[in-house]
């Protein structure tokens, strides 16, 4: 495995963050932590990485606890995309060489050529879009065995976001690397994830394979008889997403099992367990 994460709870000062978050990520996988803005996505990724230190809980990576000797093993991109002043794009090369010995020269020379990028120039005056190619570009080409990645296609127009998207599955396919994303956009992790974890308010609602994730679940039409046994966990129009093994209804597709859970999950309750259970486990 290469990453667990068991009850993190995390707070900034007096707020609470995150709130005892479990998931799994399997080595060679795509992972995706999908949620709104706020929902603890970003600070996820930084408790992985070492940027922040839970106040409870459990990180582990590559089957052992964070130590910075594993930063070799970790490439990151933030949201942010912070540049370094004055620093040209050949700088950054420079210095990530220096920083991951596994570095591939072809492969950011590939990107290099592919979205011309000005080595000479200074990355801060880069526009977003170019920060975030050049950023993904680093990540590929250093040889790390997990990528985190959050929000990797934000500022990319819809061609230049697929392209992106199809390197980043064809790259995980070939060298057996594993990545996880950070993002909002559904349509986007259908296409490359395998695996995921829907979180919001701080919590892990649901995480799963992401085909084990329809096998399991069934949205059944306004009126339909519901299942004997399962359970209820949220509205997606006028269909109810209900997790059971039962065949009935139809199988969702990925973004309409995301919405069930984070509409099911509106609903406030201080219990464990916010989805509405009216079926026999």
């Amino acid at each position: 495995m290469t990453i667990q994460v068991e009850n993190v709870k995390k707070s900034f000062g007096t707020k609470p963050v995150l709130n005892e978050i479990s998931f799994t990520v399997p080595e060679g996988e795509i992972f995706s932590l999908i949620g709104p803005n706020g929902a603890g996505k970003t600070t996820t990724l930084r408790c992985i990485f070492g940027d922040l230190q839970p106040e409870r809980g459990k990180i582990q990576l590559f089957g052992r606890e964070f130590h910075p000797r594993l930063k070799d093993r970790i490439a990151v991109m933030t949201e942010d995309r912070l540049t370094f002043h004055r620093f040209r794009g050949e700088d950054y090369v420079k210095l990530w060489k220096m920083l991951y010995s596994q570095w591939n020269d072809k492969i950011f020379s590939n990107f290099a050529l592919h979205y011309r990028f000005s080595m000479d120039e200074r990355v801060e005056t880069f526009s977003m879009g170019m920060k975030t190619l050049f950023y993904i570009a680093l990540t590929m080409a250093s040889g790390a065995d997990l990528l985190l990645l959050d929000e990797p296609t934000q500022n990319l127009d819809p061609v230049i976001r697929q392209e992106v998207l199809n390197l980043l599955r064809d790259y995980v396919h070939a060298e057996g690397k594993t990545v996880v994303i950070s993002s909002h956009e559904i349509y986007e992790l259908e296409e490359i994830s395998t695996s995921f974890a829907i979180i919001r308010e701080g919590t892990v609602l649901y995480s799963d394979a992401i085909d084990d994730a329809k096998e399991n679940h069934r949205l059944i039409h306004q009126g339909e008889t519901l299942p004997e046994k399962g359970q209820v966990i949220g509205l997606v129009g006028n269909d109810s997403l209900v997790r059971t093994d039962q065949e009935i209804g139809r199988y969702p597709n990925f973004k309409e099992l995301v919405l069930g859970y984070l509409k099911g999950s509106k609903r406030f309750t201080p219990f464990e367990d916010s989805r509405t259970s009216i079926f026999e486990s």
